[in-house]
């Protein structure tokens, strides 16, 4: 099946055909590194990661740039809070920036361009718009972009000209400057005491929509790209300014496909600092681990509203916990019967159950990456691993135990939900491992001494099913309730029964 893209430029789903196939090259709008970024950011970073894993597991070569803004107002005026140049502000928080995006499990970039290493190549493109006659020079030394100049501006947002607001944050006196209150900046006339550099314009800076137009054309190698993504909030007026000075520079369409996130809203109202709700990456992450984190934000279509609530992450981290239960327990079954990397080799195809479940994760992600149906369909395949395991558990025979943790893998390696994101609530202190092994001992569990605390809950769980199944309530009450004791508690569902450390 063909990739369907939602393509906001024509507000439709439109088959996915990239210009130089199998070649893709996707850019997406970065981080203004001035401080901690927020959960919504977070929420574009980490859908877009699971677009370009799929995009390569469909066996497209994508090329992905994300730009880094390393100078703005933003960053200026903390550095004058800190008391230190604001190329360190940039700095230390694009360390924090690349440092969070591997917490949250993000493949790197192909490319992080700055938006100081590109000033040149900047300047050049705004003296090609002036020479075109889009452009023009002001008394004070700034460069703005006449909107009158290119007729299909909107075409993006959708908005009449006389509906729109201009974006730039101007005083009074240089919205006076502008020919036109819509017309906005390209090049920015240095301030006392700021970061400049010299142009045909006098000293100044580049503007930010200039930024993305510039780097991702240079970064990307190409006048025309496949796929911009970027939130809502940067549709107008950042991504409609950046089409019309690229292709009025260029004569080419600028991008074939635009891709929108939604926006996250906290407890059903819009996250904003006058409500005081802002969520940062790291408020967020002292709560809840980094796959719960990464699968909530997964857990609606991008394109729609998503809503963090306590309701909605206890919902997810249910999830994860049970995704990370079922692959590590099937590997240590596995493990145990000296088959540890069976299900590095195995063929889950060879199961037509799982084959079907693999055609509906896909199909799923085909669809204008559907993360919610393709979530569901992993969730199917944990159900059948954790079926198996207790059969292979059973008769000793682990070959289809093997295909089905291969392929909870690969799945979860498409939506980035690595095993190396799992909770750490699922480990065990010293202490308490020594307790959870006495324990052990105490009610004569069988299967001999066991290492792997996982295991020895397992066995522990199945001696309790022993225990209610021979109607032995009070050895099954017992065991439950040493458990508890530990700090873990058990959950009793149809055909299985789970455990966490509280």
């Amino acid at each position: 099946m063909t990739i369907q893209i939602y393509n906001s430029l024509t507000r439709r789903k439109e088959p996915f055909e990239p210009l130089t196939p199998p070649k893709v090259l996707f850019y997406n709008c970065g981080p203004t590194v001035y401080g901690e970024f927020h959960i919504g950011n977070a929420r574009n970073f980490v859908v877009m990661d699971a677009v370009r894993r799929w995009l390569m597991a469909r066996g497209y070569e994508v090329r992905f740039a994300m730009n880094i803004t390393d100078i703005d107002d933003k960053i200026i005026v903390r550095g004058n809070e800190e008391g230190v140049p604001p190329e360190e502000i940039a700095a230390k928080y694009t360390a924090y920036f690349l440092e969070k995006l591997d917490q949250l499990g993000n493949l790197p970039a192909d490319d992080y361009p700055r938006a100081t290493k590109y000033v040149g190549p900047m300047i050049a493109l705004v003296k090609k718009l002036v020479g075109r006659g889009h452009a023009y020079a002001s008394a004070d030394g700034s460069v703005w972009f006449d909107v009158a100049s290119f007729p299909e501006y909107g075409k993006l947002s959708g908005m009449p000209l006389d509906a729109m607001q201009q974006g730039e944050r101007l005083d009074a006196e240089q919205q006076k400057l502008k020919r036109s209150p819509l017309d906005f900046c390209l090049w920015k006339a240095a301030k006392e005491g700021e970061p400049a550099w010299k142009s045909p314009w006098g000293m100044g800076r580049p503007g930010w929509h200039l930024e993305c137009s510039c780097m991702s054309m240079k970064t990307l190698g190409s006048e025309t790209i496949d796929l911009h993504a970027g939130g809502a909030d940067l549709r107008f007026p950042h991504h409609e300014n950046e089409i019309a000075q690229s292709e009025c520079a260029t004569g080419k369409p600028f991008v074939r496909y635009w891709m929108h996130n939604g926006m996250l809203d906290i407890e059903g109202e819009k996250m904003s600092k006058s409500l005081g709700n802002i969520k940062t990456i790291d408020g967020v992450l002292a709560i809840v681990d980094p796959l719960t984190l990464r699968y909530f934000l997964l857990s609606a279509r991008y394109r729609d509203k998503l809503d963090f609530t306590e309701e909605n992450l206890n919902k997810c981290r249910s999830a994860t916990e049970r995704i990370a239960l079922a692959t590590r327990e099937a590997g240590r079954v596995l493990r145990r019967a000296g088959q540890e990397d069976a299900a590095s080799n195995a063929d889950w195809g060879a199961e037509p159950e799982l084959a079907a479940l693999r055609e509906e994760f896909a199909a799923g992600m085909d669809d204008d990456f559907n993360t919610p149906r393709a979530l569901g369909a992993l969730a199917q395949v944990v159900t059948w691993v954790n079926n198996e395991r207790t059969e292979a558990e059973r008769s000793g025979g682990t070959e289809r135990l093997a295909r089905g943790l291969a392929l909870l893998r690969e799945l979860r390696g498409h939506l980035g939900l690595a095993e190396e994101l799992e909770p750490a609530d699922t480990q065990l202190d010293a202490e308490t491992l020594g307790m959870l092994r006495r324990a052990h001992e105490d009610f004569g569990s069988p299967g001999g001494a066991l290492e792997d605390p996982g295991a020895i809950v397992e066995s522990l769980i199945a001696l309790r099913a022993q225990s209610r199944k021979a109607r032995n309530f009070q050895q099954a009450d017992s065991i439950r309730a040493r458990l508890a004791e530990l700090g873990i508690v058990l959950e009793d569902k149809p055909g299985e029964t789970t455990w966490k450390v509280r």
